[in-house]
Order: structure tokens, then C-alpha cells, then sequence
């Protein structure tokens, strides 16, 4: 079992693979980091490098995925024009290669109906994050399987306490897709997720 079998979903593990030999990058699946889901790098050898997050589910998986492939495409498209200026990195370049990237996929045969909806939703205007699109991250979250006993950061009410990345906060305020909350220990703000997974704390 390569990696495309193990992290994707079973339907999507050809068409992954054959992106992988297409547009030949170097493809890692890394640590989970709490400010990106995916990342592409073009590395000062000439060769391209995609690395996705280990803890994502197979749908946000392969979504991650494809986005980052994206990159790759724009890049490959601007070294074979020859062009002098880079495009905007989730430009209207950028947003036509992540949409013919993504049509193969946007079936039953790969996502589940519940996400299907919101995910053609957001491909008709793909954001720099899928996190942009609220229906589309509640969507891939119930497919979590880890997420048990977790609520999402914008259902907890204001002056709670929680637990995130082994540390305790107290909820405030929205701020457009993110929350400003208090480290307990520390006192110090920080903005997270709206749609980040926690769990309610007894404190």
C-alpha cells in the first residue's frame, strides 16, 4: 500500500497517483501543524515539494491535496511561458487549475453527498482555505472519525473554557473566521479557528 492508498479515499488513490507522475513533485505527508493544512514550495533546485497534513480524513485529504497540485500546475504553466511575474498565488490562475483539477472527483463514487453540496459550492469561487467556507468545513468535520467528544471552537459559548493543542482558553470574540481566545496559563490572546475541534473543559 502506497501513500495515495493509505491517506485517500479508495475511488480517488488512481487519479492522486497519476497527478503525482504527472506534474512530478515530491509529495510528504507531515506532522499535523496548526496554522496550514497543506503546502507547496517550489525548492531552489528546480524541484516542486506538496506536503498535506497526516491527521486529515480521506475527503479533506484529498481536497488539501488536489489545492496544493494546483500550485504545481500554475508553476510548471509559468516556467513553460517564461514569464518574469508570478501569478497571484490563489489567483484566477490558480483557481481554473484547482476547479479542472477537482472536476474528476466531484461524484458520489468519491464524496459523500453531504459534502458534495457545499464542496461544488465552494469550487465555483475556490478561496486561498477551505476554512473560508463554513458548510464545507462542518461538512468534511463530520467525517472525522477522532473527532469524538469535540465540538467545533464556534459553538462554544463566549467565556467558556476549552481544551486545543493540549492547553486550556477561554472563548471570545469572532473575528471573521477566527476567535480571539485567552490562554489560561498565560493570559496572552490568540485568533483560532472557528471551525477548529476542541473539547469543552471543566475549568
Amino acid at each position: 500500500m502506497d501513500v495515495f492508498d493509505q491517506y485517500l479515499p479508495a475511488t480517488a488513490a488512481t487519479y492522486g497517483r497519476q497527478l503525482w507522475q504527472q506534474y512530478q513533485f515530491q509529495f510528504q505527508v507531515s506532522k499535523p501543524r496548526r496554522t496550514r493544512l497543506g503546502d507547496f514550495k517550489a525548492l531552489p533546485d528546480g524541484s516542486l515539494q506538496i506536503t498535506v497534513n497526516a491527521d486529515l480524513n480521506p475527503y479533506a485529504f484529498l481536497l488539501t491535496y488536489v489545492h496544493e497540485v494546483a500550485h504545481a500546475v500554475v508553476h510548471r504553466q509559468t516556467q513553460a511561458a517564461k514569464r518574469r511575474t508570478k501569478p497571484k498565488p490563489h489567483g484566477p490562475q490558480w483557481q481554473l487549475a484547482f476547479q479542472q483539477l477537482m472536476q474528476p472527483l466531484l461524484t458520489e463514487t468519491v464524496y459523500p453527498l453531504a459534502i458534495l453540496g457545499p464542496l461544488r459550492d465552494y469550487l465555483r469561487q475556490p478561496a486561498a482555505t477551505s476554512f473560508a467556507n463554513p458548510a464545507l468545513m462542518s461538512a468534511l468535520r463530520q467525517a472525522d472519525q477522532n473527532s469524538v467528544g469535540q465540538v467545533l471552537l464556534q459553538d462554544v459559548p463566549e467565556g467558556q473554557a476549552f481544551l486545543f493543542a493540549k492547553k486550556t482558553f477561554v472563548r471570545g470574540t469572532f473575528r471573521r473566521t477566527r476567535i480571539v481566545c485567552k490562554e489560561v496559563s498565560s493570559g496572552k490572546s490568540y485568533t483560532i479557528l472557528a471551525h477548529a475541534l476542541v473539547t469543552i473543559s471543566d475549568e
